[in-house]
C-alpha cells in the first residue's frame, strides 16, 4: 500500500535537520512532486490521510517545520518568510526543482509566500483555510502585535502548563467560533503539539502569524484550489476570496468541516484535491 511505503526521513537543510514523510508515487505520471505544509503547532502527522491517496499519481513529501515535530535546529528569527526559505532548501537538498505545494493554515501562508518568491518553481497551489494574517486592517494588526502572543500565552503557560493552557484555548474558541471550528482530530493534533513543543517554538509560531504582512503577496499566475470548511470563520472566508482575486487562476472548493479540513473531512478534501490535480493543463504537469 502507499501508505506502507511513506518513509520517515531526515535531511540536512541549511541549519536544519528536516524530519519529513516521503512517499514515492505508486504510478509514475511525470508530475512534479507535492510539498505539503502543516499549520500551526502540528506536524506532518496531520497529512496521514492525504498522503497514500495522493501518492498514487505522484511524490508526497510532507516535511515538519523549522521548531515543530522531529525537525531540529534554531527558532530564532522564525517568520513566514523564514519559513518559506526552508521550504526551498529542504526542496534543494532533496534535489527537487519544481512541485506543487499544499498547506493548510499557517501552511497555506508559507505556500503563498515560496510561490510569491520563486513561482516558477511551483505548478500548482492547494491552500486550506488559510489566511492572509489575522487581520488586513492596520489599526487592529497594530494592536494585535502590541499584545503579542509572549504577553499572552507566557503567564498561561506558568499558571496551567501547556497542555491545559491548549484545552482552555480550544474552549474560547469553540465558544466565539462555534463548536465545529475545532474538530476532535484537530483538537488531538492541537493538544499534542502545544504539550511536546518548547514553549518558546510556540511563541515564536503564533508571533510569526501576528507579524504576518498579507501585502507581500502579489498576484500570481498559478492553478488555485482554496478548500474551505463549512464552518470556517468569516476572516479566512473573506480572505480565501482575497487570495481567489489575487491569484485570478483559483477554485474555491467548500467541505464538511472547520479550520483543519483535510483532518476534519479527509475524503472530501482528498476528492477535491485529485480532481484538481488531474484537471491540470497538461504543460503545467512537466516536471523540469
Amino acid at each position: 500500500m502507499a501508505s506502507e511505503a511513506a518513509q520517515r526521513r531526515t535531511i540536512e537543510a541549511g541549519d536544519l535537520i528536516v524530519a519529513y514523510r516521503d512517499a514515492a508515487a505508486a504510478t509514475e505520471t511525470g508530475a512534479p512532486p507535492l510539498l505539503l505544509l502543516h499549520g500551526a503547532v502540528q506536524t506532518k502527522a496531520v497529512w496521514s490521510a492525504q498522503i497514500p491517496v495522493l501518492a498514487q499519481s505522484r511524490r508526497i513529501v510532507a516535511p515538519d517545520f523549522r521548531g515543530h515535530g522531529e525537525t531540529r535546529g534554531d527558532i530564532a528569527g522564525l517568520s513566514v518568510e523564514t519559513l518559506a526559505e526552508d521550504g526551498f532548501r529542504f526542496l534543494d537538498a532533496l534535489g527537487i526543482d519544481r512541485v506543487s505545494l499544499g498547506g493548510v493554515s499557517l501552511g497555506g501562508m508559507v505556500a503563498l509566500e515560496m510561490a510569491a518568491r520563486q513561482s516558477e518553481r511551483v505548478e500548482a497551489l492547494i491552500l486550506a483555510d488559510t489566511p492572509l494574517a489575522l487581520s488586513l486592517h492596520g489599526p487592529v494588526r497594530s494592536i494585535l502585535e502590541a499584545l503579542g502572543p509572549q504577553r499572552i500565552l507566557s503567564p498561561l503557560f506558568r499558571l496551567f502548563g501547556q497542555r491545559r493552557t491548549a484545552r482552555l484555548g480550544i474552549a474560547l474558541v469553540r465558544a466565539a467560533f462555534g463548536n465545529k471550528w475545532v474538530g476532535a482530530d484537530a483538537e488531538r493534533h492541537f493538544i499534542a503539539g502545544f504539550a511536546t513543543m518548547p514553549p518558546a517554538a510556540i511563541l515564536a509560531t503564533y508571533e510569526a502569524i501576528v507579524a504576518a504582512d498579507p501585502a507581500a503577496i502579489r498576484a500570481l499566475d498559478i492553478p488555485c484550489l482554496v478548500i474551505l470548511g463549512d464552518d470556517e470563520v468569516s476572516l479566512v472566508v473573506g480572505h480565501a476570496a482575497e487570495i481567489a482575486r489575487r491569484i485570478g487562476r483559483a477554485e474555491i472548493v467548500r467541505v464538511n468541516g472547520g479550520h483543519v479540513a483535510n483532518l476534519d473531512a479527509p475524503e472530501a478534501f482528498n476528492e477535491a484535491v485529485v480532481r484538481f490535480l488531474e484537471e491540470l493543463p497538461p504543460g503545467s504537469t512537466q516536471s523540469r
